[in-house]
């Protein structure tokens, strides 16, 4: 025979047999129950559920910040508010508050809170000077940027009047 050879080499013979299979099955399954569980029990035991840290409080919270808006709306005071950039480089905040007859408001107690939205550090309260006709101003040195600002009018040591705006200083 010229040109033909033949390759023989070791063979093996794996059977797979319906053990092997039923354990390759078990394990299989196994492995994913197994995993499954592990990580059910970690799910459960390091997440509390818990939203808040005082839910109870929190709610009375908010039942109160609900209850002061509608004694807010129901006083019907209106307040102009102005911020704006001054020749000096100080920001000039400014507001003119009135009650639902459009009769200024001169005797109150007026805070304007300048919040950053990205770092509280950069937070600015200052107490605004109450002028006449319900006239309320203060100046801040504060940065250009986006700023929240927070108006809270009180009454005798009772906050009547609270808003926040979103504002740009230039």
């Amino acid at each position: 025979m010229i040109g033909t050879h033949t390759m023989q080499g070791p063979v093996s013979e794996v059977k797979l047999t319906g053990l092997k299979v039923l354990l390759i099955f078990v394990g299989f399954f196994g492995v994913i129950m197994a995993v499954n569980f592990v990580m059910a029990y970690y799910a459960i035991h390091t997440f509390s559920g818990m939203q808040t840290e005082k839910p109870y409080e929190s709610g009375l919270a908010y039942n109160r910040a609900i209850a002061d808006a509608k004694a807010q709306v129901s006083r019907g005071w209106t307040v102009e508010e102005h911020v704006e950039r001054q020749a000096d480089g100080l920001v000039g905040v400014s507001a003119v508050i009135k009650d639902a007859s459009s009769t200024p408001l001169d005797d109150l107690t007026v805070l304007a809170r300048l919040r950053s939205p990205i770092d509280s550090k950069l937070d600015h309260t200052l107490t605004l000077i109450g002028g006449l006709n319900g006239q309320y101003r203060g100046t801040v040195d504060a940065a250009a940027g986006q700023w929240d600002i927070e108006i809270v009018a009180e009454q005798k040591s009772v906050a009547a009047f609270k808003s926040i705006n979103r504002v740009i200083i230039h």
